[in-house]
């Protein structure tokens, strides 16, 4: 009986402790936290089709009392649709380190952002904040809070996707190949290579998004003429092996007369992996430049 007793009396106590660590949670909680900046997000368009390219300009101006910072926070960005579910996310890291912050202080910067083909028509508004990559904490914002510290930043419409920006590889095209720390994949071209799609019969923007490797070539340069037939729309020099994302302009009369258009980019130098570092790579292809992204829009 003393044991059962005893027992019933321990259960009470640790009751009674977990209910004063609940009451100090929820106190703390409770307590606004100083916000460490403000933050404003803004889209170049209003409306963007599924797969197309929007630019997210996003702006962060730090508290005039801000604390130094401890650990570097990554953005993150989420597209919600008009229930406020999560769609995709554009998680990246910051142009300055959060730690080096300082009061008073404005970090400002743009970036392409590609919109998936997600099954989804219609409104969707733009949330944005910061989180630790190591904790998960999330940074207190000033701002609209839409809940969990993911603050409001800017609305866009999606639209469906035109016919003709559903782009067929066609000959000139190697295998795809994909990276599952990124999840980003893309296709080698050869010395050329086209893209054949539904003629929208009217001007036409084909965004690009491609990567070379110039170091691996005579005198550090790469060349990317984009053609139409025998109208050369845009010439890309590439002299690092950064990404370079590109809109190339092309007129209804450069896209013919046909139901059926198609466009090529003209890679030169070209290079192939094992003769430029034999016996450290393998690869025999014929290479000329990485094509992670691309995308027809007619206006």
């Amino acid at each position: 009986m003393f044991c059962q007793l005893r027992f019933t009396a321990c259960r009470r106590r640790a009751h009674a402790a977990a209910a004063v660590l609940l009451a100090l949670a929820a106190a703390r909680c409770g307590e606004p936290a100083q916000p460490v900046a403000t933050v404003a997000a803004s889209v170049n368009r209003s409306a963007v089709p599924l797969g197309g390219p929007v630019e997210l300009s996003l702006r962060f101006t730090t508290s005039p009392n801000l604390a130094p910072i401890e650990g570097d926070y990554r953005v993150f960005v989420h597209f919600l649709d008009s229930n406020g579910n999560l769609m995709w996310t554009d998680d990246h890291d910051l142009p300055e380190p959060s730690s080096a912050w300082r009061p008073g202080q404005t970090v400002a910067y743009t970036r392409t952002v590609t919109v998936p083909e997600y099954p989804y028509v219609g409104e969707a508004t733009i949330g944005v904040g910061l989180h630790s990559p190591v904790s998960g904490e999330r940074l207190a914002l000033a701002g609209e809070d839409l809940g969990q510290r993911i603050y409001r930043g800017a609305a866009l419409a999606l639209e469906p996707q035109a016919e003709s920006s559903f782009l067929r590889y066609v000959d000139g095209w190697y295998d795809n190949e994909y990276d599952p720390d990124s999840s980003r994949q893309w296709r080698w071209t050869s010395e050329r290579a086209g893209f054949v799609f539904r003629n929208p019969r009217s001007e036409a923007v084909l965004y690009l998004r491609f990567a070379g490797q110039p170091d691996l070539v005579p005198d550090g340069r790469q060349q990317v003429a984009v053609r139409a037939g025998d109208h050369l729309l845009r010439e890309i020099v590439l002299d690092t092996a950064a990404p370079e994302f590109a809109e190339v302009v092309v007129q209804a009369e450069q896209l013919g007369a046909g139901d059926n258009s198609r466009i090529d980019l003209h890679v030169s130098p070209t290079f192939v992996p094992s003769e430029v570092r034999p016996g450290a790579n393998l690869d025999d292809r014929r290479l000329g430049v990485r094509v992670d992204y691309a995308f027809l829009e007619a206006r």
